[in-house]
């Protein structure tokens, strides 16, 4: 395997991580539980959607791996969080509907 091929690989599988570690079952667990301190320190539904997910996202590599978000791939987590918390929408939207009453 030559240097190009290596370094392929390597960057394939740092844009896999998120993909192969995180428990979405646990995220979706920790969206519950982070909501109310993400609630009160956002300003629209769009930013308590993200941090929200972020939090949840970056709790769950901790539990499971204790790495903290400095020792994680930043792009990718960006793009990760982003995409898991298109989908939970519904249940993010509930928790937020919550909040605001």
């Amino acid at each position: 395997m030559n240097l190009q091929e290596q370094i392929r690989k390597i960057l394939k599988e740092e844009t896999m991580f998120f993909r192969r570690r995180v428990n979405l079952d646990k995220v979706k667990e920790l969206l519950k539980l982070h909501a109310q301190q993400v609630f009160y320190e956002t300003e629209s539904y769009n930013r308590f959607k993200y941090e929200l997910t972020l939090k949840a996202v970056e709790a769950a590599i901790w539990q499971d791996f204790g790495l903290g978000w400095e020792e994680l791939p930043e792009e990718e987590e960006i793009e990760f969080v982003t995409d898991v918390s298109n989908h939970f929408d519904k249940e993010i939207k509930k928790l937020y509907k919550n909040y605001r009453r």
